[in-house]
């Protein structure tokens, strides 16, 4: 029955994701995570499960890539395929994650009962941000990305991150597992279940302070966002790169006549050619750029050697290209390249027919700024937007606004497309900067230093999405301080556990 439980918990706990006005659930389905692992030694055991039904839910809009006719699979080979991304995803995050009722329970046995909340928070934040540094890891599925609409409780992002947010969630279900724990002595209960109160209704407070709160900007004008709305399947034919620079083209020049923009995004590899070699592109972008005098930033591929990477490109208005060029940092794993390819090919060979690249791309070496007389603008492509660590050090390379340019096309108008364009949200509160965000096939959207979306085009829908900008110079305490939270984290649990062992050798030394 405990099982159960879990595996509800865990489906619970990633409603969010998918209808975004269930955001309070988290708050309260994980707490049962926690008392279990107080109550049963397989405190692992449950962690899986409710990891699996988390994950699971989170990841379920792989199956929206079926059929995979688009890189050659049949119906068997699809369903193969699909099975494979939900399930190993599930088991290769879940399996990390489940240590974090495991290690509670050993952290916090036999101590004062306060101790539990903090450790809880700071165990499930340093789990999500261990996802940063595997290629199984992929922190797409954070508690935050689930409050993105939320405004007032995510704001707190732009103090301490989105990690943060997770740390704050995670707190109050903390103090709402203490008050569950003791519901036989109603004072306790009424004390853990007004700390919880208290620390919601605070974050909730200071997030409205926050958003109410206007930096002067130091520039401001019209952006617009390309949507070409060319599948996966039609990307990829013969004549795409002429049909996509036509549609494009044409989505451009009314974005600039009818909305006057000054800047003109186009998603990521919208040409499916490397530009090195494309002079009679470049040509006709040039021409384009200095037509709707507007800068026009282009994703297409970028070599280097016998190194190809996955860039974006920057227009001016007089028709010049820039020399600066932003080349995408994390790669999708087994759409751009292959992680182990030896294992691959030998245990899940069906895995490597997926990447419709003939050699694997190469990541970029960092943050990469367009210097522009509009201000200095800061580059992200596609997963780029899920790890935070790239969007600070853009930040802090100077980056006033940021664009990005993304293709979400093999997942139609299911729920990644808006927990992608969630996380967008939680970037831009992070840094305090105007996201310009252009999708393929969609969402693309425009949004603000608060994380407001003030102009968003859905999925499958051909068109552009416009709005005045602003470019800040003023940076948030969280581009200074970076994931401090972290740090604290483990610190917090160091001490424990140093505690813990400092005191089971003074209870040995009085024994003997």
């Amino acid at each position: 029955m405990s099982y159960l439980i879990m595996l509800i918990c865990g489906v619970l706990t990633a409603m969010p994701y998918i209808f975004d006005f269930l955001f309070f659930l988290p708050y309260f389905t994980l707490a049962p995570l926690f008392i279990i692992a107080l109550k049963k030694k397989s405190a692992y055991r449950h962690g899986l499960v409710f990891s699996l039904g988390y994950f699971g839910v989170v990841y379920h809009w792989f199956c929206y890539l079926y059929p995979m006719d688009f890189a050659g699979l049949n119906a068997v080979g699809s369903v193969a395929v699909i099975i494979t991304a939900v399930v190993g995803m599930s088991l290769l995050q879940g399996v990390g994650t489940a240590f974090v009722p495991m290690i509670f329970r050993y952290a916090v046995k036999n101590r004062h009962p306060l101790f539990a909340p903090f450790a809880a928070a700071s165990l499930w934040v340093i789990a999500e941000w261990g996802q940063n540094f595997f290629w199984f890891g992929v922190p797409w599925a954070r508690l935050a990305v689930g409050q993105h609409k939320m405004l007032p409780i995510v704001q707190s992002a732009s103090l301490i991150g989105a990690l943060g947010v997770s740390f704050i969630i995670v707190l109050i279900s903390g103090f709402i597992a203490l008050a569950i724990l003791n519901k036989e002595k109603i004072k306790r209960v009424r004390v853990y279940a007004l700390v919880a109160s208290l620390i919601f209704v605070c974050n909730l407070l200071l997030g409205t302070v926050l958003l109410n709160i206007k930096n002067e900007p130091k520039n401001s004008f019209h952006a617009a966002a390309i949507q070409s709305n060319i599948g996966s399947t039609d990307k990829w034919a013969d004549d795409s790169v002429y049909n996509s620079l036509s549609v494009c083209e044409k989505l451009t020049r009314e974005a600039v006549k009818k909305n006057g923009a000054k800047l003109v995004v186009l998603p990521e590899t919208v040409l499916i050619c490397d530009l090195t070699y494309e002079s009679s592109l470049i040509m006709r972008l040039k021409e384009l750029s200095r037509e709707v005098n507007a800068y026009i930033a282009v994703g297409a591929f970028y070599s280097e050697g016998d190194k190809t990477y996955n860039s974006m490109y920057l227009f001016t208005p007089d028709g010049r290209l820039l020399n600066t060029v932003y080349s995408k940092c994390h790669l999708v794993p087994f759409g751009e390249y292959l992680p182990m390819p030896k294992v691959m090919n030998a245990l899940l060979p069906h895995l490597t027919d997926i990447n419709m690249l003939s050699d694997p791309l190469t990541a970029g070496k960092g943050p990469m700024i367009f210097k522009t007389e509009l201000g200095d603008i800061g580059t992200l492509i596609c997963f780029d937007s899920i790890y935070e660590s790239l969007t600070l050090s853009t930040v802090r390379e100077g980056a006033e606004i940021i664009i990005l340019g993304t293709n979400d096309s093999w997942y139609k108008d299911s729920a990644a497309v808006y927990q992608h364009n969630g996380h967008a949200v939680l970037r831009a509160i992070e840094s305090g900067r105007y996201v310009v965000r252009s999708a393929n096939t969609g969402v693309s959207s425009v949004i603000t230093d608060k994380g407001k979306i003030i102009s968003l085009l859905g999925p499958l829908k051909t068109g552009y999405v416009t709005a005045n900008v602003n470019t800040y110079s003023e940076r948030t305490v969280y581009s200074y301080i970076g994931n401090t939270v972290v740090y604290l984290s483990i610190s917090y649990i160091i001490f424990l556990f140093g505690y813990k062992i400092i005191e089971n050798r003074r209870k040995a030394l009085k024994t003997e």
